[in-house]
C-alpha cells in the first residue's frame, strides 16, 4: 500500500524579509568541486545520481527528510513501476505528492483503476487527511516526491466504506483529494498549501527566469527544496559569489538548514522549484562583508 498524506490548497504565503549585517562564512572553492563547494552545515544537498533507494512493496524509495513514521516534516521520493496499483486506504494527516517523472493515476473511493485522473510531470495532489483514496501506473510508471507531517501510516478502507461524496460526473472527489494539473497551472510562481508566515506546513511553487539571483539570507527553520525543472545553482555564506556554486539539476533535494546562511541562483536557463517547510518562518537577508567584490548585483 503506497503512504499518502493530506493539505489544503492555495494560500497567499507572505514573506518576512529583514536586513541584518553579517560575521564572515567563507566558500574557499571555485564552481566545479561539487564535493566542496558549499558549507553542508549551511545548506545541504543530494543530487540524483546520489541518491540511496531501498525496494519496499511500492516501489523503490529514497528517504531525503525527517521519517514518515515520526512526528515531523518528512520528504522522499517514490518510483513506482508499470502497472503498481495501492488499494483504497487513508491516512491520519494530510499528504502532498508531485510527480516528477511518468504518470500518476488518482482515484477516490472505491478501487476501480478505470475512474482515475492521470496527472503528468509537474502535476500535484493533496491527500486530504481521512479521505479514502488509490492510485497507482499504467504502463509507463511515475516518479513521485511525498512531503508531509508524520507520523503518516496507512490505513486499509473496505470497499463498503469507500462512499464518496462526488457526483456523478466527477471521478475525483474533491474533499478527499485535490488536484493541480500542470497544464492548469500559474505560470509564474504561486502558493500552493499553507502559510509561510503561519503555524503548519506550507508548500510553495517558485519560478524564476534566467539569470535570477537571490541575496545571501537565511531561514530561522529548516526547509526543504525540490528542483522540478531546470538547474538550482547553490552557494553558502554572505559573499554571493556566483563562482562559488553547486549546480543541483531537475530532481535534485536540497535542506536550507536553519540558521545557514545561503543564495542561489538559476543560471543560463529558467528554474522550477518546489519549497516546504514549517512554519511561522521568514527569509532574513544577510550583507555582504563590506569591500566583497563577489557580491550579488
Amino acid at each position: 500500500m503506497t503512504i499518502r498524506k493530506r493539505g489544503t490548497l492555495p494560500f497567499c504565503a507572505a514573506t518576512v524579509v529583514v536586513t541584518v549585517a553579517a560575521a564572515s562564512l567563507s566558500i574557499e572553492h571555485p564552481r566545479g568541486a561539487q564535493a566542496v563547494a558549499v558549507d553542508r552545515g549551511s545548506r545541504d544537498y543530494t543530487l540524483p545520481d546520489q541518491m540511496q533507494w531501498r525496494d519496499t512493496d511500492n516501489g523503490k524509495t529514497a528517504n531525503l527528510y525527517g521519517d514518515p513514521s515520526k512526528p515531523g516534516l518528512y520528504a522522499y521520493i517514490l518510483k513506482r513501476g508499470p502497472n503498481v496499483w495501492s488499494k483504497p486506504h487513508f491516512h491520519d494527516n494530510d499528504r502532498f505528492v508531485t510527480v516528477l517523472e511518468g504518470t500518476f493515476w488518482v482515484g477516490t473511493g472505491k478501487y476501480d483503476p478505470q475512474r482515475t485522473v492521470p496527472l503528468t510531470a509537474g502535476s500535484f495532489v493533496r491527500d486530504v487527511a481521512g479521505g479514502i483514496h488509490f492510485d497507482g501506473t499504467k504502463d509507463e510508471g511515475a516518479t513521485l516526491y511525498f512531503v508531509g507531517i508524520g507520523p503518516s501510516p496507512a490505513h486499509p478502507a473496505e470497499p463498503s466504506t469507500s462512499a464518496t461524496s462526488a457526483s456523478a460526473a466527477e471521478v475525483i472527489d474533491p474533499a478527499i483529494r485535490q488536484i493541480q494539473r500542470i497544464e492548469d497551472m500559474a505560470k509564474e510562481s504561486f502558493v500552493l498549501y499553507g502559510d509561510s508566515t503561519k503555524p503548519g506546513l506550507y508548500l510553495q511553487y517558485q519560478r524564476r527566469a534566467p539569470n535570477n539571483w537571490s541575496r545571501p539570507h537565511y531561514h530561522p527553520i529548516d526547509r526543504v527544496v525540490m528542483v522540478i525543472g531546470g538547474t538550482m545553482w547553490i552557494g553558502t555564506g554572505p559573499s554571493g559569489d556566483k563562482t562559488k556554486t553547486v549546480a543541483v539539476p531537475k530532481g535534485g533535494f536540497i535542506r536550507d538548514v536553519a540558521q545557514g546562511v545561503h543564495y542561489d541562483g538559476s543560471g543560463d536557463d529558467p528554474m522550477w522549484i518546489q519549497i516546504a517547510g514549517v512554519g511561522p518562518t521568514a527569509t532574513i537577508n544577510v550583507d555582504p562583508p563590506t569591500g566583497s567584490a563577489d557580491a550579488v548585483r
